[in-house]
């Protein structure tokens, strides 16, 4: 009982706090943003994207409500990346956040097995994140005269490097589900309380400080919901197994998955729901997106019909919902199929609500907020690129890596991956084939050198590494 009051005593002191703003930047009329990171939820993982086993209601109405993208991708097919990336606007090789950890350095086959070795991550103070130096979405929302708030998962650098010091006015980063740990403090609440809905509360009551004190917010709930350990609650667990425990498609996992999927949707309709109740709906805006894609499963439930799943950049790796509401600004029921991807967030945010970006800080994302309002079809850029660096767990029978060095870039629905370990390269057609079954890189030789070509110009605009020869290599099994 003592740690149960600790915990709602914590909530209503950091609800009452006050943000110690300006006059002028509380007069500053713009939308709010509720921004709603899920975590490893594949592209097939919603109902409204079209998996009837799943029940996502709450997102489902929001869904209805707003504009979603067919061909949303998420930077990288690993999450810190990809957070990196949403969080910069940047390409990879611009934040230097390649990787979640160098898994080839703790082992010596993949080591030894390895032609080149890897840029190193970025590190300051002593550990690996994302640099100080950075101008962070929250920091450029700030700047534009917003309250700034994130709760959930950063995993982009602790202590020195933690959200509280990357342009958050209040911030906490949560990591498990049940018994889950927080930082910088470890927060009291009971054993039984679900990370989710206690971020949903931080987030709801950040809300509620900003209304009273009449500022535009931006708040940030970078859900740990569906990352592993599968922890589902209990009661979800069983509704899933007495629901379709007979159907042999569902194993225990599946239906793990199905219940988090669940919760996840609980706690965005109460975000809503909170949004409705403060009278703010109108001069909101939700986006809701994944990290990146599934993870694997037995039965690929969540990923299907893509091809692959997390740590892979096959669509089923790097393909996520995203859905953008806003009343009377974003068409209710809309959908688009742009390509877009995690660093077109930061401007597309910045875009959406008048905001300028700080200057000297390179963007590599692209504005499609003209696609959300309604006013352009198409973006304007030509081509994106994946550079996925994680070598891991090479196996001396098959003689290959689970994953490893590849560049991807994708240009008018053609997809091209270099293996950077063999030099070879391959080509698929996503307008024909987006389920990549199809390899036509001997077809079609001459899409293979004109998207190298493009592949090679953005290396040195972005100012890409190139690999360094590995003085551990020995290729021997």
């Amino acid at each position: 009982m003592k740690r149960f009051l600790s915990f709602f005593i914590f909530v209503l002191i950091t609800a009452s706090m006050d943000p110690g703003l300006s006059a002028q930047e509380a007069s500053v009329v713009k939308p709010n943003i509720v921004f709603i990171l899920a975590d490893d939820l594949g592209i097939n993982g919603l109902h409204c994207y079209g998996n009837e086993y799943v029940e996502s209601p709450h997102i489902d109405r929001l869904f209805s409500e707003g504009m979603h993208f067919t061909n949303g991708y998420s930077s990288d097919p690993t999450c810190a990346p990809s957070r990196a990336s949403i969080m910069t606007g940047q390409y990879v090789p611009r934040h230097e956040i390649y990787r979640v950890v160098d898994r080839y350095k703790s082992q010596p086959a993949t080591l030894q097995h390895m032609k080149y070795l890897p840029p190193e991550r970025h590190r300051e103070h002593g550990q690996v994140g994302l640099a100080l130096d950075e101008v962070t979405l929250a920091e450029a929302l700030k700047a534009n005269g917003y309250r700034t708030a994130g709760f959930g998962k950063w995993h982009l650098g602790r202590k020195q490097l933690g959200m509280e010091h990357q342009g958050f006015d209040e911030s906490l980063e949560v990591i498990g589900h049940f018994a889950f740990k927080s930082f910088p403090i470890q927060v009291d609440r009971p054993d039984s309380m679900y990370s989710s809905d206690f971020i949903t509360q931080m987030g709801i009551a950040s809300m509620q400080k900003a209304v009273r004190n009449d500022i535009p917010f931006f708040i940030y709930l970078p859900y740990y919901l569906v990352h592993k350990p599968l922890e589902p609650k209990p009661e979800y667990l069983q509704h899933f197994r007495d629901k379709c425990g007979d159907e042999k498609i569902f194993s225990e996992e599946d239906m793990a998955v199905l219940a988090m999927i669940k919760s996840l949707d609980d706690n965005v309709g109460q975000v809503l729901d909170a949004i409705m109740e403060l009278g703010i709906e109108q001069e909101t805006i939700v986006l809701f997106v994944s990290d990146n894609g599934h993870y694997k499963t037995e039965s690929e439930l969540f990923n299907k019909p893509y091809r692959g799943f997390k740590g892979q950049t096959y669509e089923g790796g790097i393909r996520v919902p995203y859905i953008f509401k806003w009343p009377g600004k974003i068409a209710a029921g809309s959908r688009s199929s742009e390509p877009i991807i995690h660093m077109d967030i930061y401007p597309t945010l910045l875009g959406l609500t008048g905001s300028q970006p700080v200057p000297g800080h390179v963007i590599d994302g692209e504005d499609f907020s003209p696609v959300l309002l309604g006013k352009r079809n198409a973006m304007k850029r030509d081509y994106l690129v994946w550079q996925y660096t994680n070598y891991a767990r090479y196996n001396p029978k098959q003689q290959s890596f689970a994953s490893k060095w590849v560049n991807v870039i994708q240009q008018d629905g053609y997809k091209m991956t270099e293996d950077v370990e063999t030099g070879k390269y391959f080509l698929y057609d996503l307008n024909a084939d987006p389920y990549e079954t199809n390899e036509i890189s001997a077809r079609d030789p001459e899409k293979v050198l004109e998207l190298v070509k493009s592949l090679n110009a953005w290396k040195a605009e972005t100012g890409a590494k190139a690999p360094r020869p590995n003085p551990d290599y020995t290729g021997k099994d």
